[in-house]
């Protein structure tokens, strides 16, 4: 029976360790965090609430799909259903502060599912732009089906440049495709945005998610998003019992198996004979020999425990996002129409991710309800809860962490103080009234839970330098280490799953995505 460890408990690790543990291997987990498993996909436990701290919704995940095809391969399915989000307004935009005593403009707007229905629905807004959308969607929804068609079995292990490259290539595409890609390729969002002239509300409402590639639209790759977008546009769900029991889930498919999943196991070096790991030592002194390792922590995080330099590696990480987990005295009538939504605010400029300022208001907010979504509340208590992400900064909150606890203090509640002022004013009137606990997750915090570089939310960036440079090479990687993270690969739930199993399909010539 070959041994396999896998370092990190994020998405990629856990799947594939779920994989080779179903195949009959012996998995072991180490995850540095003491309390939890799921990396970014962690869910923290705070006074009697549950709150996820990194997805919210998946896709891919219908019927036949790969994370349909991942759940029945590992036999769990039935404890573990995702359920579809709202098809009706899956997203909901609030663009506007509406402050006291100012002017101030304010627009809500739900979108539908479908790129279609997304581009009727944002026409019937602005009908003076309607042939001008009409185009931009047109060509968005002909890039991404080009792109699934494809590229979808080559994703992860080839350069997106070389993807490019195929595209102008294949005879299968028409040359005004080819056209289209050869000019979008280069472009930042802004510069696909400008091409057919949107104006600059409705380009707030296109990129009303911008959160999620923890980008701003002068610098997000457009075919990075042409593909994020379509990807949940063709289908978004979530866990019905909540991310906590899905990871649970995979833990315990590696625990049936006879493996281990243990928390509190920091790994600090990795030994290597003859170009193979043999090896994961961990800061408690305690071994794991190993025929294979999988890691699950970046590739310059993982060189540094192989004693090997990390400075050649040339990809930089996303940038950081902090979170707000809150709850409310009671059940909230106004939350019960988040249930199958995720909601985000933003003040109606362009938001900075490069360098906020985070002693100021955040100017954007992804907000989720676990409670509405039936999950996050523990029995014993009615109260309802919030999760709100925001643009972080690294370095600045490094600064006041620095000056101590007392200014760690201040700088959280000051935080979390303006953070129920935008809901109180612009979502959820009254709801500071009701207010039970507002706690900080900062990208500090994030760094020592995760141990992701410098507390970033997406592995890699997703702007036009950081997509162009393609897949990350690893020279002198020891033969039998794979390393299975977001930043090497692709990001999100879907993404480590697509991981895990072409890591499957290439070290046992078995696919479960036929």
């Amino acid at each position: 029976m070959k041994k396999i460890v896998v370092v990190g408990s994020g998405i990629g690790g856990m799947a594939a360790g779920a994989l080779f543990a179903k195949k009959g291997c012996n998995v072991t987990v180490l995850e540095s965090n003491d309390q939890y498993i799921g990396g970014h996909g962690r869910c923290l436990r705070i006074n009697g609430m549950r709150f996820s701290m990194g997805p919210q919704y998946v896709w891919d995940f219908g019927e036949g799909e790969t994370g349909d095809r991942f759940l029945r391969f590992l036999d769990i399915h039935h404890e573990t259903p995702f359920v579809p989000m709202n098809p009706e307004g899956f997203e909901r935009f609030f663009i506007g502060d509406k402050k006291v005593g100012k002017n101030y403009f304010f627009l809500d707007f739900k979108v539908p599912m479908g790129l279609a229905r997304f581009s009727e629905e944002i026409k019937a807004l602005f009908p003076e732009e309607a042939d001008r959308l009409d185009c931009l969607f047109a060509d968005m929804i002909s890039i991404y089906d080009a792109y699934r068609e494809l590229f979808r079995k080559n994703a992860l292990n080839e350069s997106r440049l070389l993807h490019a490259t195929k595209f102008l290539l294949t005879t299968r595409i028409s040359s005004a495709m080819k056209v289209r890609l050869g000019r979008t390729i280069y472009m930042t969002l802004n510069n696909f945005f400008d091409r057919y002239g949107i104006s600059p509300l409705a380009r707030r409402i296109l990129y009303g998610h911008g959160g999620i590639f923890a980008e701003n639209e002068s610098e997000m790759s457009a075919i990075a998003y042409i593909v994020g977008t379509g990807n949940y546009h063709n289908g978004a769900w979530y866990p019905e019992k909540g991310f906590h029991h899905f990871f649970d889930a995979l833990a315990g498919v590696i625990t049936n198996a006879g493996g281990t999943v243990a928390t509190g196991k920091k790994v600090v070096r990795l030994q290597a004979t003859d170009n193979r790991v043999s090896s994961a030592f961990c800061e408690d002194g305690d071994e794991y020999a190993c025929d294979f390792l999988f890691s699950d922590i970046s590739p310059r995080l993982t060189y540094a425990l192989l004693g090997r330099p990390s400075e050649p590696f040339d990809y930089t990480p996303s940038h950081a996002i902090g979170a707000c987990c809150m709850a409310m005295h009671g059940q909230q009538p106004l939350l019960r129409e988040m249930k199958g939504r995720n909601y985000w605010w933003q003040d109606g400029k362009e938001i900075d991710y490069n360098a906020p300022d985070i002693t100021k208001p955040p100017r954007m907010l992804f907000i989720n309800s676990p409670t509405a979504n039936g999950f996050g509340r523990e029995p014993q208590n009615d109260h309802d809860g919030l999760v709100m992400f925001f643009p972080g900064n690294y370095f600045q909150e490094k600064t006041i962490y620095e000056q101590g606890t007392e200014a760690v203090r201040r700088f959280k509640e000051t935080l979390a103080s303006e953070i129920v002022a935008i809901l109180d004013r612009n979502l959820f009137p009254g709801v500071s009234s009701r207010l039970r606990f507002a706690e900080i997750v900062s990208c500090i915090d994030t760094e020592k839970q995760t141990n992701g570089e410098f507390g970033n939310a997406y592995g890699r960036r997703m702007s036009v330098d950081e997509v162009l440079k393609g897949s990350i090479k690893e020279k002198n990687c020891p033969e039998n280490l794979y390393n299975v993270s977001a930043t090497k690969n692709t990001p999100g739930i879907a993404g480590g799953i697509f991981t895990a199993a072409l890591l499957y399909k290439e070290l046992t010539g078995q696919s479960i995505l036929l």
